[in-house]
């Protein structure tokens, strides 16, 4: 993940949703494995409102989403991520396209 959010800076955020019971361990698994992404924590696992809004069913989860705020794709595994991550891009340039009246 490190190496995503480093390819794709300023361009897509990588958002990590812990289903941790602990925030005191999510704080330490943070710094331990050096993090550098947002992790989003609520200390009551998968019952916490914030992996219930994502329909977080197990970990890992991986989920792209699309600049307005929309889940684009919800993977079952990492390793379609950068083709994802692509796929999402250019459908939102095709929205801009579009928002901008300029025609293919």
């Amino acid at each position: 993940m490190q190496q995503l959010q480093a390819k794709f800076a300023g361009t897509v955020t990588i958002l990590g949703i812990s289903t941790d019971t602990s925030i005191p361990r999510v704080d330490r698994t943070i710094k331990e494995r050096r993090m550098t992404w947002p992790i989003l924590a609520d200390g009551k696992g998968f019952e916490g409102a914030i992996p219930t809004a994502y329909h977080v069913q197990g970990t890992p989860d991986v989920f792209v989403i699309d600049s307005e705020g929309r889940i684009f794709k919800h993977l079952g595994s990492a390793t379609e991520i950068e083709s994802t991550i692509a796929a999402a891009r250019i459908a939102a340039l095709e929205v801009d396209v579009r928002l901008s009246g300029i025609q293919r």
